[in-house]
């Protein structure tokens, strides 16, 4: 996911070396015959991805395919027992990263000068890297409340993990540490979070068997409250009214949030749906030459722009894959995880993020397990 404290390495390298690590115990672990499809499915998914994905071949680029491919067979390949303490310490290490840049964010927002400087992080993002956090570099200073992204490079993305992971939680707020989330998705003033962690909370509850009307009144009321208050206050000159309420206006048959393409990419889009390889993809040459005046593909996010790469073989690739990681441990609250990802996916089409692929792989392995077991990832664990 890019966090901005991995810039300055080439991520080849640094999934080189992983690999490295762990391919020794790679060679010690079982191997059931079942899990020789899904391996299979995974390094098919791979390779397809890499050759509609990578504007130059090269040897890094192959070098980190092959550290990749490593890395997420141990990972299926390993035991529930060590699936479980992978996500007890990324549940930690992500409360310990989110929680120091709120702090950080805090000494922001009441003013105390903190050291950054200016990053051009692609050809799309620029940011003010405060150490503790990074900002968009062209936040309004007038802004009442800009938004936060922690370390990420927007704020939907740990907005948007951040629902996943309360999901593997249970929304269990008697953990203290859960507030580390709730507190980013809240302060990210993301309208994708926002919606994953109402729909999120919406799917735990009916999955649980609990009186959902309940909640449902209780959560709708909330949401009233929060449309007039947000339309209301200063005239509806706030940041509520600013960055959620506005988005939700209908303007034109669409709605004014919904910005995850360019007018420049569903022109091509539509051209390509009527007259294009819709089997096998656009491919690479979406991407043009890698900058902004070629890249068909600039500033947009979203399941269209995965489909306009990948095409049907892609869609149908990657869905059996994640059927196949999520089918052996299937439960429940499962279900509900499975149906909150494939919503994010909707959203930011990050199937192939790492980060992302390993915390559908771990969170659906907790969520399987009995509820004293599984309860929460960092309070009830026990050895099998």
């Amino acid at each position: 996911m890019e966090l901005y404290f991995t810039w300055r390495f080439p991520q080849s390298i640094i999934n080189f070396v992983c690999a490295v690590v762990v391919f020794p115990y790679l060679l010690k672990v079982k191997v059931l015959r079942q899990s020789m499809l899904v391996v299979f499915l995974l390094v098919v998914n791979f390779i397809y991805n890499y050759t509609h994905n990578t504007v130059s071949f090269s040897f890094l680029s192959f070098l980190n395919l092959g550290s990749i491919i490593i890395i997420s067979i141990f990972i299926i390949l390993s035991s529930v027992d060590f699936k479980i303490k992978l996500l007890r310490g990324f549940d930690l290490f992500m409360k310990c990263i989110c929680c120091i840049s709120l702090v950080g964010w805090c000494f922001y927002l009441i003013g105390i000068p903190l050291p950054h400087y200016y990053s051009e992080t692609s050809d799309f993002y620029t940011h003010e890297v405060y150490y503790l956090f990074i900002a968009g570099a062209n936040n309004i200073l007038e802004e009442l409340l800009p938004r936060f992204c922690g370390m990420f490079l927007e704020p939907g993305h740990v907005g948007s993990t951040s629902c996943l992971l309360l999901f593997i939680n249970k929304f269990n707020f008697k953990n203290k540490s859960n507030f580390i989330y709730l507190l980013s998705i809240i302060f990210s003033l993301s309208l994708a979070a926002y919606c994953l962690l109402f729909i999120g909370l919406c799917l735990h509850f009916f999955l649980k068997g609990v009186h959902i009307v309940k909640y449902i009144l209780f959560m709708g009321a909330f949401a009233g409250i929060f449309y007039v208050f947000g339309l209301t206050y200063n005239g509806g000159d706030n940041i509520l009214n600013e960055k959620i309420l506005s988005r939700l206006v209908v303007v034109d048959g669409e709605l004014s949030g919904d910005n995850r393409t360019s007018m420049l990419f569903d022109a091509y889009y539509e051209d390509w749906l009527k007259h294009g390889d819709v089997i096998n993809g656009y491919g690479k040459k979406a991407y043009g030459e890698g900058s902004e005046a070629t890249n068909i593909l600039h500033g947009c996010a979203s399941f269209k722009r995965f489909f306009f790469i990948n095409g049907i073989i892609g869609v149908m690739l990657v869905a059996v894959l994640y059927w196949s990681l999520f089918y052996k441990f299937r439960s429940s609250q499962g279900w509900g995880f499975f149906i909150l990802f494939v919503i994010c996916n909707m959203i930011r089409d990050y199937p192939f993020r790492l980060m992302w692929l390993y915390l559908f792989i771990l969170g659906s392995v907790v969520l399987s397990l009995p509820e004293k077991r599984g309860h929460n990832v960092l309070d009830a664990y026990t050895k099998l």
